[in-house]
């Protein structure tokens, strides 16, 4: 009867202890996200480029082709940069989940641009963030966007 009164302590301390810890990864994974939407938003490219792997891999409306790399997605977002007079991506409704050392956020965006002296066009489409955890913060192996529609204006 003690040993399985301690054991139940025992597996209860654990239980807390592991509970505290995913909830200090979520709420990282979640302040990672922002901080690259934030990034991206105000068009700072050296903040958005601190959030991603050397080794990340972009899938989605920047190509038709994988972009892999830190400077190629340098040079992607660049362009994107470039393109716009103001962008903003919206994320509706985030969601995220901690498997380990691997975290996910995913959902629907709504993306709003212009183009210099042009109205502004928007565009709704879903999202998916891969990160890899390691020297304690959350890191960007794999992003894809895609459009759920053309450009509405």
């Amino acid at each position: 009867m003690r040993y399985r009164r301690v054991a139940s302590i025992v597996s209860l301390l654990v239980l807390c202890l592991v509970s505290r810890v995913h909830g200090q990864d979520l709420a990282a994974l979640k302040a990672s996200f922002a901080a690259e939407i934030d990034a991206l938003n105000a068009r700072n490219l050296n903040a958005a480029l601190a959030q991603v792997a050397d080794n990340v891999i972009l899938f989605g409306i920047f190509s038709p082709f994988p972009i892999e790399g830190k400077e190629s997605y340098r040079q992607a977002v660049q362009e994107y940069f470039d393109n716009y007079e103001q962008a903003v991506l919206t994320p509706i409704e985030p969601e995220f989940r901690v498997v380990g050392t691997t975290g996910v956020a995913w959902g629907n965006f709504r993306l709003g641009t212009r183009q210099k002296s042009q109205s502004f066009d928007y565009a709704d489409g879903r999202y998916m963030f891969t990160y890899a955890q390691g020297e304690g913060k959350w890191i960007i192996i794999s992003m894809h966007y895609s459009l759920l529609q053309p450009l509405l204006r």
